[in-house]
């Protein structure tokens, strides 16, 4: 097991930390319905662990005396949907903190983890080639930016690619946490005349990238009223909306963004905007660095691993949200790694051969 460096500059704060991570681990021996058995107490502090190390259960559980193999028994019928609890629970906080109260930006995506064993295990679909493979579990997700972090709302697995499935289900789950939202950001793979028009029935205000649109645009910045022409539509099936396009400046040079929207804004502010998305990209890297590796073929049980990496990393910005400096994300997980297992000598030498005491953990 190889925990990251940890880093003296922008520590975990003791006062804000501590409480968070007791409450934290509480939550979820609570929500798998973990008991006081020692095995299961076990079991708990090796998932974590694999998700500190993105390692498998087999490498953390070298550190807690338990087999992989009866980690993955404790596992095989835990539900993970009520980890979703406690993100509910994180996000009920930040309201109380005032930071959900006014309209949010909303940008959404979805994610695959690739995968390379039995195609018709339930839950794998098929997905674009990467990696050597073109199946994978996926998720879709809906994240907000708040003080220039980004915040997982909410999280669904995908059993098939349905668009507008997808986006009307994380639309009900944000709808739930009372939150509003002022924009939803998508890249190009939600563009549909389904959800466009679902988007304008709803009155929710969209900024879509649209590549497929870009011979509209034969190269030149243009904003006009567009309706679709599918040929094996009926006319009242047909989507209406904005087609803009404007050259944007990236490390690569100068491109054309193009974008569907029924935003009545300059194309500047409109690019200025989906900008924001970038970073939620950003921030699924960030949530990867929280999740533990398996082979397993169980559903459940890489969802269970998929909506803890979700929670570790929001209790990361949340503690950047309350803390008085910037946390960084692998001082984070060897904070928590040591107080798993902070008898444990590996973690006393990691910590004080870095230079520090080991007095805030």
């Amino acid at each position: 097991m190889n925990l990251p460096t940890l880093k003296i500059r922008n520590m975990p704060d003791r006062a804000h930390t501590t409480p968070n991570y007791i409450n934290f681990v509480q939550s979820i021996k609570e929500s798998l319905n973990f008991g006081d058995s020692r095995s299961e107490n076990l079991t708990l502090k090796t998932i974590l662990l694999a998700c500190m190390d993105n390692s498998y259960v087999e490498g953390s559980s070298q550190l807690t005396n338990i087999s992989g193999q009866t980690v993955r028994n404790h596992l095989r019928d835990k539900n993970p949907e009520g980890l979703l609890q406690i993100n509910a629970d994180l996000i009920a906080t930040m309201r109380e903190k005032g930071l959900f109260r006014k309209p949010l930006i909303v940008a959404m995506d979805w994610h695959d983890e690739m995968y390379y064993g039995d195609i018709d295990a339930y839950g794998v679909i098929g997905t674009k080639n990467k990696a050597g493979t073109n199946y994978a579990y996926e998720y879709a997700t809906a994240s907000i930016v708040v003080k220039g972090i980004r915040f997982v709302i909410a999280a669904i697995p995908v059993m098939k690619r349905t668009i507008l499935d997808m986006v009307s289900r994380l639309l009900d789950i944000i709808e739930s946490h009372g939150i509003r939202i002022s924009s939803l950001l998508m890249d190009g793979g939600f563009f549909s005349a389904d959800l466009i028009n679902y988007l304008n029935s709803i009155g929710m205000n969209f900024v879509m990238h649209a590549p497929k649109l870009g011979k509209e645009c034969k190269g030149e910045e243009i904003d006009v009223e567009y309706r679709t022409s599918s040929h094996n539509r009926r006319k009242k099936d047909q989507a209406s909306f904005s087609v803009v396009s404007i050259y944007g400046h990236t490390r690569k040079g100068w491109i054309l963004y193009v974008f569907a929207t029924n935003m009545d804004i300059s194309p500047e502010k409109l690019l200025k905007l989906y900008r924001k998305r970038w970073g939620i990209e950003t921030g699924y890297r960030m949530i990867r660095k929280f999740l533990a590796r398996t082979t397993s073929k169980r559903h459940n049980i890489r969802l269970l691993y998929f909506y803890l990496a979700i929670l570790l990393y929001n209790m990361w910005v949340l503690m950047n949200i309350v803390a008085r400096v910037k946390i960084i994300a692998e001082n984070l997980k060897v904070f928590i790694a040591s107080k798993l297992i902070e008898a444990n000598p590996f973690v006393t030498n990691l910590v004080q051969s870095n230079g520090h005491s080991g007095g805030d953990f």
